[in-house]
């Protein structure tokens, strides 16, 4: 009688744990990238735009010219909305400070609150 030699379930799962590794690398390469090109991430800090324009909390990928350009019209209309899109990286740091008093932040926050109050009554 052969006895069968059992697999050793470490080994498995480490075959089967570092493909899945490698799913994943491949997977947020693709996620960083738009159209063949290295995808930078920003987030909008500023207000909720009236009409759905742009929210706050708004994730943003692509470089900062690109972003800007596609909310063009946006920041024609609210100049403020280009200085709140910060880098991920600046978000902790920056987005407590759209809420403190006395610093440029706060001011750009507020200038767009304004303009928007103003924007209804016209």
């Amino acid at each position: 009688m052969v006895a069968k030699r059992k697999e050793n379930p470490t080994e498995t799962t480490t075959s089967t744990s570092n493909e899945k590794r490698e799913e994943v690398k491949k997977t947020e390469v693709k996620a960083n990238t738009v159209k063949g090109k290295e995808c930078q991430h920003f987030v909008y800090i500023g207000p909720s735009l009236p009409g759905g324009r742009l929210k706050s909390n708004t994730v943003l990928c692509g470089g900062i010219e690109s972003i800007k350009e596609y909310y063009k019209e946006v920041i024609e209309k609210y100049p403020q909305v280009e200085r709140l899109i910060v880098p991920v990286g600046k978000l902790g740091e920056l987005k407590e400070k759209t809420q403190t008093h006395g610093n440029i932040i706060n001011k750009y926050y507020d200038d767009i609150v304004s303009a928007m109050g103003e924007n209804k009554e016209e």
